[in-house]
């Protein structure tokens, strides 16, 4: 439990930084708060340029390079991950590019256009969230024809079969790894023959030791090197230890146990509820673009990064702060 008391110590802060934002939210004018979201959306544009240039050259502007086919490194370097910071911002930055420009048809362009640069990352999970965040948003706020926004759709899918089918690298990525999965027309498959799986597995093993608070908080890191695990029914047992179970709903479950995971659940739940009422009565975009991240990250079966972590963690009560903090505030 050594490592729980510090990460316990980090949602005290998060805590306060949700607070802090809220009241800027709430006291601060629109045109000040607006001055915030587009130094965000020009953050996201310098990472938008890197990407690009990674893209052509095989490098981005300071040099860091992807080692892995089909995968952008950009300013993350070795960790590729930049694709969960543009899932992260990319609603923020599209509700600021339809709020202060009005043309539908750029507004349109620029959202396909990012869901065509998610993919070229090459993270799948990332992609499949900014693919669902930014679909929902261009059919909930865009008003224009259904058969536009169904045409724009087919042209951006036509985009990615010829990137498939020319790139080898995305081929091996988005096709060829899955090739097996469906083959089988099952996703046991998947659990049962990805090293994923094996992550998955001794978490529920865990979890099924330590039902009622988990193992701790970060803890999922050690406990999954255990030798009570060293026999688990998994084809990649010998690979099941790691930093985390790379899946959400897993790792709330083995670190926090049950009572850690209802109680985020129904905190959650409780805050999706009231921001969407709120919502719908004020149609501010930011709250919705917060509401959408959140609810596509808690998305069971898609691989995650550590939700305890700095980075993801940062990333998602950054857009929960956006989603709470236009709670009742006035015009």
């Amino acid at each position: 439990m050594v490592l729980t008391y510090p990460r316990v110590l980090k949602f005290i802060l998060i805590v306060g930084s949700i607070l802090s934002f809220r009241y800027l939210i709430c006291c601060f004018k629109n045109d000040d708060i607006n001055k915030l979201y587009k130094i965000w959306s020009l953050i996201f544009l310098i990472v938008i340029i890197d990407i690009i240039f990674e893209l052509i050259f095989k490098f981005n502007i300071l040099g860091f390079s992807s080692f892995m086919p089909g995968r952008i490194a950009s300013f993350s370097g070795d960790e590729l991950n930049i694709g969960h910071f543009f899932s992260g911002f990319c609603l923020i930055f599209i509700s600021f590019i339809f709020l202060n420009y009005k043309n539908t048809s750029i507004q349109l362009i620029i959202a396909l256009f990012l869901i065509a640069l998610s993919f070229l990352i090459g993270e799948r999970s990332n992609f499949i969230k900014s693919l669902l965040i930014i679909l929902s948003f261009v059919f909930l706020v865009y008003e224009m024809q259904t058969k536009y926004k169904i045409f724009s759709i087919i042209t951006l899918i036509s985009f990615i079969v010829l990137i498939l089918n020319l790139n080898p690298g995305y081929k091996l990525r988005y096709i060829d790894q899955f090739t097996k999965i469906l083959a089988n027309e099952s996703i046991s498959y998947y659990f049962e023959n990805s090293v994923y799986g094996a992550h998955y597995n001794v978490a529920f093993e865990i979890f099924k030791d330590n039902k009622i608070f988990g193992v701790g908080i970060k803890n999922f890191r050690t406990e999954s090197y255990s030798k009570k695990y060293n026999n688990l029914d998994h084809k990649f047992n010998d690979r099941r230890a790691n930093t985390h179970p790379h899946q959400i709903h897993f790792e709330f479950l083995s670190e926090t146990g049950l009572f850690g995971y209802f109680t985020f659940a129904i905190f959650i739940f409780s805050s999706l509820y009231l921001c969407l009422k709120n919502y719908l009565k004020k149609k501010n975009l930011y709250q919705l673009s917060g509401m959408l991240f959140v609810i596509i990250n808690l998305l069971p079966l898609l691989p995650s990064g550590s939700f305890f972590s700095t980075y993801t963690s940062g990333l998602f009560w950054l857009n929960y702060a956006v989603m709470v903090g236009y709670l009742d505030k006035s015009d």
